[in-house]
């Protein structure tokens, strides 16, 4: 019966794990501006993920997989806004037309933000 029922919930977080990367890919393929894919990506990074390995953990059954599995969590969850942090900052400073993208009016200073 055990056996039955950690099968059972490991494939209900796969599922959920697989319809948030399938939600996660469509949205990047979708949107054109790099800050809008980067919030897309985000979703995929994060509950995806957990998601994903939480399922395999259920699946495994034994407790000595889990540690690594937690590690590859912590990992990609320490990386990934270091990752999109440097990615977004790229986009701000070397895109010129980046006001016509987002909702705020420059200065009107003249100063580039």
């Amino acid at each position: 019966m055990t056996d039955i029922l950690r099968t059972v919930i490991s494939g209900l977080l796969l599922l959920a794990g697989i319809f948030t990367v399938s939600v996660s890919v469509t949205g990047v393929m979708r949107f054109r501006f790099i800050m809008n894919r980067m919030h897309c990506a985000a979703l995929l990074d994060s509950m995806a993920l957990l998601l994903i390995l939480a399922g395999a953990a259920v699946a495994a059954g034994r407790m000595e997989y889990v540690p690594k599995l937690l590690l590859v969590l912590v990992f990609q969850w320490v990386g990934s806004p270091i990752a999109s942090h440097m990615v977004g900052r790229l986009e701000v400073t070397t895109d010129d037309t980046i006001g016509e993208h987002m909702d705020f009016e420059r200065p009107e200073t003249g100063e580039d933000l």
